[in-house]
């Protein structure tokens, strides 16, 4: 391969990275939290392209080309995936293709413990995951009789109803789910359906479950348009 091409490839690929965080596409891949490690690097690529670039133009256009064969161009594959795919961000599909999140277990010897008090005010908006670790472990009852709302889309397990949100550590190559029960849903909602719900823990509920999901019961909800958020994150 020419250098010329190689020097296209690595501006390309920097381009990209810089699109899809710019635009904010990359949410749908990696975490909010790698925004300036993204910007960083596309902005590297693209400079490291233009200075061997100018480099090869003030050495009179006699580059050598290098014994690299085709694997250069496979770098072609996720640049246009990215730039012309866009790839969509994960739905209902990681119910099949991953695992289901464990409550954030107490340190040795505890078998509960007490968590921070929840926002003062009514319904406070809490992410699933946090809501699934307060119901399993809490011992201060932050959840006891407290109107809250989460977000997440529908799935139906036979006869369940739950509300699903996608959870990633760092990126979309280790995501896994979390859930809970509705119980009470006003409406028939088809599954993938983004909703608001607002309700009340079942005392208890989620420790009854198998897979540790405490059951909610809707006081009221609402449809809403799919967050550029989609992702919670585990800590």
């Amino acid at each position: 391969m020419r250098r010329e091409t190689e020097n296209l490839l690595l501006l390309l690929v920097g381009a990209a990275i810089l699109v899809i965080t710019l635009n904010g596409s990359y949410l749908r891949y990696v975490k909010a939290g790698l925004y300036p490690f993204l910007l960083a690097a596309g902005a590297g690529f693209v400079l490291l392209a233009l200075i061997a670039i100018a480099r090869d133009l003030r050495s009179g256009g006699r580059a050598v080309p290098h014994g690299h064969g085709r694997a250069p161009w496979l770098l072609l594959v996720p640049v246009l995936a990215l730039l012309l795919i866009a790839p969509p961000a994960l739905g209902s599909e990681v119910l099949v293709t991953g695992s289901a999140v464990r409550p954030a277990e107490p340190a040795a010897g505890a078998a509960q413990r007490a968590l921070p008090s929840l926002r003062a005010g009514d319904a406070p908006r809490l992410q699933i995951v946090d809501l699934v670790n307060r119901a399993v472990w809490d011992t201060s009852g932050s959840l006891d009789g407290r109107e809250v709302r989460i977000s997440g889309f529908v799935a139906r397990t036979g006869a369940e109803v739950d509300l699903v949100r996608v959870v990633i550590s760092c990126c979309v190559a280790d995501a896994r789910y979390v859930y809970v029960h509705l119980a009470g849903l006003p409406q028939a909602v088809e599954d993938d359906t983004w909703i608001e719900v607002r309700g009340v823990v079942e005392p208890g509920s989620a420790r009854r479950d198998p897979g540790l999901a405490p059951t909610v019961r809707v006081v009221g909800s609402e449809r809403i348009e799919i967050p550029e958020m989609r992702y919670e994150y585990a800590r």
